[in-house]
């Protein structure tokens, strides 16, 4: 039996640190191939909600909702039937935020600038 030598860098990172970096290099993959899929036929697919999605739209979507907490956004519904982004600060007791000024009449509107929202967090836009 062959034993693999250990490296010596990987002795000195420890475990945590290295699911950190992980993480990192795994999210730079992903947002390199979504900025590559990203197209304006991306995000009318989106708008339109079929019932089947294309793979990139599915990709999207996953890491969108993969993000960390800091970094979701949510929909709040109004007390006059409007709907509002909100995001969270990831931190307890404290209450989310308002994203911006605008309100949807409808959830899918909402939903929709959610991924907008996704989108330009994306492409630093």
């Amino acid at each position: 039996m062959v034993k693999a030598k250990a490296n010596k860098s990987d002795a000195s990172v420890p475990p945590a640190d290295k699911d950190i970096h992980v993480r990192d290099h795994f999210d730079q993959m992903t947002r390199k191939y979504l900025l590559s899929v990203l197209s304006d036929e991306l995000i009318e697919e989106h708008r339109r909600g079929p019932s089947h999605m294309s793979e990139p739209l599915a990709r999207l979507l996953a890491w969108s909702q993969r993000r960390p907490l800091a970094e979701q956004y949510a929909v709040k519904a109004e007390g006059d039937g409007s709907f509002r982004l909100i995001s969270f600060s990831g931190l307890r007791h404290r209450k989310p935020d308002y994203v911006g000024d605008e309100s949807f009449a409808t959830l899918a509107e909402a939903r929709h600038g959610v991924f907008l929202r996704h989108i330009k967090d994306l492409t630093g836009k």
